[in-house]
């Protein structure tokens, strides 16, 4: 190998390391979440929140076409609890359901038109299940789908640079080839015997 190959290498090795730190640190831990979930007491919180709008909102509203109403309605639930844009919209000339997903949890809208109520629940799974939904990318959003895509990129170099630095440091340790060998068959041997 090159001095050139060797020293690219080592830079780009340590650089990736510094980088992927603290990801590849949390994907390890949330991939025991992931692996162990009766470790952890799973018992979801419930919120629920209602106000009555008032009737000539009500009226306004059924007056609108339905671009209209659901432009009010998501001005009114941004205004009111920050919410953003819903994951499903459920409607019929009675009422409206919006759920809004996110990481470990989910918050549901409902408006009704006969009474003028416009309730929030909010289920909140808890600290471990909000992680184990970033480790997925689940409700997460796009700034996490791509952070998840740098992430792997970033492990894919620190491998790849670590390989070849095992190459260059192999002659001065015996040992380098057998375990590298070892740490690759481990995982194919435990698949083709025991998973089904």
């Amino acid at each position: 190998m090159s001095p050139l190959v060797a020293k690219t290498s080592r830079t780009v090795h340590w650089i990736s390391s510094a980088v992927g730190l603290a990801s590849l640190a949390f994907f390890s831990i949330t991939g025991i979440t992931l692996n162990h979930p009766d470790w952890f007491d799973a018992r979801p919180s419930v919120a629920s929140e209602a106000v009555t709008m008032p009737p000539a909102w009500i009226e306004k509203f059924r007056a609108a076409d339905e671009l209209a109403q659901l432009e009010s309605l998501a001005a009114e639930l941004d205004n009111r609890w920050r919410l953003g844009i819903p994951r499903n919209i459920d409607r019929d000339e009675f009422e409206w359901v919006l759920d809004y997903q996110r990481p470990g949890g989910v918050a549901t809208v409902v408006l009704s038109l006969a009474s003028g109520e416009l309730s929030l629940e909010q289920v909140d799974d808890g600290f471990v299940a909000v992680i184990n939904d970033l480790h997925k990318g689940r409700h997460s959003g796009q700034a996490w789908f791509y952070f998840i895509d740098v992430t792997a990129v970033i492990c894919l170099l620190f491998a790849i640079t670590g390989l070849l630095l095992l190459y260059v440091h192999a002659g001065k340790r015996r040992s380098t080839w057998p375990l590298v060998g070892l740490g690759t068959a481990v995982p194919f041997v435990l698949y083709w015997i025991f998973v089904p």
